[in-house]
């Protein structure tokens, strides 16, 4: 009740009005990960059909599946992928540098030769966009540029493709972060990819599975052998 105690200290009440009463704790809800099952049939609804010739349809598949492999590796946020800017990636070095993070602090990233190979084949259909001379990566429809609602929809309708119940992009952030953990990344290497200073968000981003990864590190190590 940090409202009340203010306005005692400033004479704007002389007693407490809810004696004993505490400030109600809120959980905050799980997001579980995407499964590999599921990752594999999102990244299956990117692929064009065979005598799909449609510029614009071959774009938005390319586009979107960038998207995707870039936010299964790096945690990236929502609003870092929309903001992000052609020179922002150096493909020759698998890396990708965020200007704009949480909070104002920029950091580089790394990226796998799977999403470089991703953003490769959207770079090239990209020049043959009307607003390929933009500095803004991600090209929309109609000739716009991408926005923080077509980040919202453009994985969204994949995701309804694909038969994903309760998807919504923050949940690859949330996949990320289990992923790396369960395949043996640290938690500090966790954090700096992500772009977290505190511990908490770690946690947060990660306890949907922790007693499934705590398993199978248990049986890793194997400490009944003597």
């Amino acid at each position: 009740m940090f409202l009340t105690r203010w306005l005692q200290l400033t004479g704007r009440l002389t007693a407490d009005p809810f004696p004993g009463i505490r400030t109600p704790r809120v959980e905050t809800p799980l997001v579980h990960p995407l499964t590999e099952d599921e990752l594999r049939a999102l990244l299956r609804t990117c692929q064009p059909d065979a005598d799909d010739a449609a510029p614009d349809e071959a774009l938005h598949h390319r586009r979107d599946e960038a998207i995707i492999r870039l936010m299964l590796e790096t945690a990236i946020r929502k609003g870092e992928v929309v903001a992000l800017d052609v020179h922002d990636l150096d493909l020759d070095a698998g890396r990708v540098t965020i200007r704009r993070g949480k909070g104002g602090k920029p950091r580089t990233v790394p990226i796998g030769p799977h999403a470089i190979s991703a953003l490769g084949c959207y770079l090239d259909l990209r020049q043959q966009h009307r607003l390929a001379s933009t500095p803004a990566l991600w090209l929309g429809a109609r000739s716009r540029a991408f926005s923080h609602d077509g980040l919202r929809r453009a994985p969204g309708r994949r995701a309804e493709q694909a038969g994903i119940d309760g998807f919504h992009p923050h949940r690859l952030r949330h996949t990320a972060a289990h992923r790396w953990l369960a395949k043996g990344g640290s938690e500090a290497g966790l954090m700096a990819i992500a772009g977290w200073s505190r511990t908490d968000m770690l946690i947060r981003y990660t306890r949907a599975r922790a007693s499934e990864r705590a398993a199978d590190e248990s049986r890793r190590l194997d400490l009944g052998t003597l």
